[in-house]
């Protein structure tokens, strides 16, 4: 595929001044460039986290606007498998007060979840874009599937200029609906900004339950033994290609659970917010995987060029994602990662596992790890030492060798000392 450029005309209304507007991009693949009536806005590198940027400063109020976005999708290969190109996943236009709460500022979890009762945590980060001290309310309303009001809590605050704050509310809910498997029962919080009269309103969907993981019970839901059965999907849609369409997510969730599954993994990278809609609504746990690279390439212009300046703020990306749905039980740090077969670039793993922790301690975190893989450093020597027209081949050696020297190759690996001092 060539570079992908996609222009679009806005009017912005003359008394949308004074308010601050972003734009939203759920996935561009890849490195993607916005500019905003000429002027430089913003990038992305990663194809399949979501980023905002904030477009207020470029933008001509009482006149038309041009949004020009170009993804350097021209650089091939750049995935190991099909990836589409340029804008696949939605995109949208957020306007709101210069008091306001934040992009994914809403962030619950449900320590406990009884069936009398159930305690549920609220975190909302508010952001003051003003010039001027600030105080105000942040009332939030637990509201039921049919829309009836079973809680809330009002909270004040006092913010100052261009500042930040974060308010934490712990509201409790008589006789929950707890989300399971077999009845993923959804509320929905709803968050309303009061300074004066209404700044900003946003409402969420979650789900009420408990999960716990120990050695002799395993994974359990709702105190309830769980034993994940099911399969890994990528992010296309067959025939439909790789643009996201929420129908399209939901039928794909329902076929699985209609199946038998209980479980999906995302292959390799984070899951679209309507793929985590329709595992919420149909019952299916997600363990959401974070990358398939980290420093060393397995395509020529695969992620692996970015990940080392960029790791950080997509990891916080698909956390915070992450963080309302119940269906997401587990994050995958990597799949198939040579760098964990190395004593120094092993620890890019501890770097990650810590980050998601400092953001969510309320979910389990794994690698993808493949054992030949991560002794790529002993196996391609040998590999080109037995077949020495191999030895000019690039990061990919181990897929390039015939099916019956990887039989042999595999043999060798899971029986050699270098593999148990490896394990162990």
């Amino acid at each position: 595929a060539e570079n992908l450029e996609y222009t679009k005309t806005f009017f912005v209304p003359k008394e949308d001044q004074g308010k601050v507007i972003y734009l939203e991009f759920e996935g561009v693949m890849q490195y993607a460039f916005v500019w905003v009536n000429g002027g430089f806005a913003g990038q992305h590198p990663y194809a399949y986290s979501n980023f905002y940027v904030n477009i207020t400063d470029f933008l001509r109020f009482g006149e038309v606007n041009t949004v020009k976005v170009i993804a350097k999708n021209g650089a091939q290969p750049n995935s190991r498998w099909y990836s589409g190109g340029g804008i696949y996943r939605n995109v949208k236009i957020i306007k709101g007060e210069p008091l306001h709460i934040s992009m994914d500022g809403v962030m619950i979890s449900t320590p406990i979840a009884e069936s009398d009762r159930a305690v549920v945590e609220v975190r909302t980060k508010i952001e003051n874009e003003n010039l001027g001290f600030r105080c105000g309310w942040l009332k939030t309303v637990i509201r039921d599937e049919d829309g009836a009001e079973v809680a809330k809590e009002r909270t004040k605050f006092h913010i100052f200029s261009e500042g930040t704050l974060t308010v934490q509310q712990r509201i409790y809910v008589k006789n929950p609906k707890l989300w399971n498997l077999d009845a993923p029962y959804l509320y929905t919080c709803e968050s309303i900004l009061e300074s004066e009269e209404i700044r900003d309103k946003t409402a969420v969907s979650f789900g009420i339950r408990s999960l716990t993981l120990d050695p002799e019970r395993g994974l359990q839901l709702n105190r309830r033994t769980v034993k994940l059965k099911g399969g890994c999907i990528h992010h296309d849609n067959g025939m439909l290609g790789a643009a996201t369409f929420e129908d399209a997510e939901l039928r794909r969730a329902m076929l699985h659970k209609q199946a038998g599954y209980n479980a999906l993994r995302s292959a390799h990278y984070p899951m679209s917010k309507a793929m985590l809609d329709a595992c919420d609504r149909t019952g299916l746990l997600v363990m959401d995987e974070f990358t398939d690279v980290w420093t060393s390439c397995k395509c020529d212009f695969d992620y692996g060029f970015s990940f080392a300046e960029w790791w950080e703020r997509d990891v916080e990306q698909m956390v915070y994602k992450d963080y309302n749905h119940p269906c997401v039980v587990l994050y995958s740090i990597g799949n198939e990662i040579p760098e964990a077969g190395s004593p120094t670039d092993a620890s890019w793993g501890r770097k990650i596992a810590e980050k998601i922790r400092s953001i969510d301690k309320t979910r389990y975190i794994t690698n993808a790890l493949n054992l030949p893989g991560a002794i790529l450093d002993v196996v391609v020597p040998m590999m080109r030492a037995q077949k020495p027209e191999s030895a000019g081949a690039k990061s990919g050696e181990i897929n390039q060798v015939s099916k019956d020297m990887q039989q042999d190759m595999r043999s060798w690996i899971l029986n050699s000392d270098i593999m148990q001092e490896r394990i162990e």
